[in-house]
């Protein structure tokens, strides 16, 4: 190697190492809020937390799920019977595909190459290859399938059917289903824990929620809530979970190593999706009748700030998107 070719080296190594380190610092986590009303999606900048726009998407707009890549943003219509893809780059919708008859939860697999749809009227959870954005097929389950989540390890699928009052778990390689958990009247939101063997499960019409343990036989936990609990966003380092209950306009926080209910905050209007930042410190609640999200600390337990979206707000679904 010349000297000339070392100091070219040398020089481009520094250039790279700089554009490296500002495209990770300009990096980001943004908040893909459904607003149903609307028919749009508020993308909020947790930086600042402001609406930095407002994304026309399908009719009635539902459930939300972000690919761990952040590349893309799921969204379930299920009044216009579609999935919307937002390409997260320019924050822009890409494409409608018409799915079933009434998708409501979504979730995409942790490699980004499968999306899970549950069908409300259908009974059906839909597979979609998010490559060809095609439906390659479709796994019979209960009666009014709504909430939905994978494990971390992506092998299997966590569906509450709300009308059979159970929670099926489903084989995502041979699509069979596994077992089937009976728990209270009328489960809507499930979450699944990320690293501890649990999975936890909104009974809407059961004002709690049920705390499953995969390791111990799939035993069951219920505990009291507020009314009409309806999804759940998991505080793994706490050891806490967080339920919005709609008709109280609160979030009930719940101690996993007391099993009880330890505090209610009181947010907005009606309170649907929930999710934890990536960064751990604060709790975002989409309030569907006042229109707006709720940050909460999650180590004071207090109500940080107030951000105004649009019409009827419900994000269900992992709604954060980092990229």
């Amino acid at each position: 190697m010349t000297n000339d070719s070392i100091s070219v080296v040398n020089y481009l190594f520094p250039v790279f190492f700089f554009f490296s380190a500002l495209s990770t610092a300009q990096a980001g986590t943004f908040a893909y809020i459904t607003n149903q009303v609307s028919n749009t999606v508020s993308v909020i900048d947790t930086s600042s937390n402001q609406v930095i726009t407002n994304i026309d998407v399908g009719h009635r707009p539902a459930g939300v799920t972000a690919s761990t890549n952040g590349k893309r943003v799921y969204i379930s219509n299920p009044e216009s019977q579609e999935i919307s893809v937002i390409d997260t780059s320019n924050n822009a919708l890409l494409k409608n595909i018409k799915v079933g008859d009434a998708p409501v939860g979504i979730v995409v697999s942790p490699d980004g190459e499968t999306l899970y749809i549950a069908d409300w009227y259908l009974n059906v959870i839909s597979v979609m290859n998010t490559k060809t954005m095609e439906i390659i097929s479709q796994i019979r389950v209960g009666k009014s399938p709504s909430g939905i989540a994978i494990s971390h390890a992506g092998d299997r699928l966590y569906v509450a059917n709300r009308d059979d009052n159970n929670l099926m778990i489903i084989n995502t390689e041979t699509e069979n289903i596994e077992s089937v958990i009976s728990v209270q009247t009328a489960p809507f939101g499930v979450t699944a824990a990320t690293t501890m063997n649990k999975v936890f499960v909104a009974n809407v019409r059961g004002g709690s929620v049920s705390i499953i343990d995969l390791a111990d036989s799939n035993n069951v936990v219920n505990i009291k809530t507020g009314r009409f609990p309806y999804a759940i966003a998991h505080d793994e380092l706490r050891n806490r979970i967080f339920v919005t209950n709609q008709r109280d306009g609160t979030v009930s926080v719940i101690s996993l190593a007391e099993a009880k209910m330890i505090k209610t905050i009181t947010v907005g209007d009606y309170p649907e999706g929930i999710a934890l930042h990536p960064s751990g410190e604060f709790i975002y609640v989409a309030n569907w009748f006042d229109g707006t999200v709720n940050i909460v600390d999650t180590n004071t337990l207090e109500i940080t700030g107030e951000i105004q979206t649009q019409d009827g707000s419900r994000a269900f679904g992992n709604f954060f998107s980092t990229h």
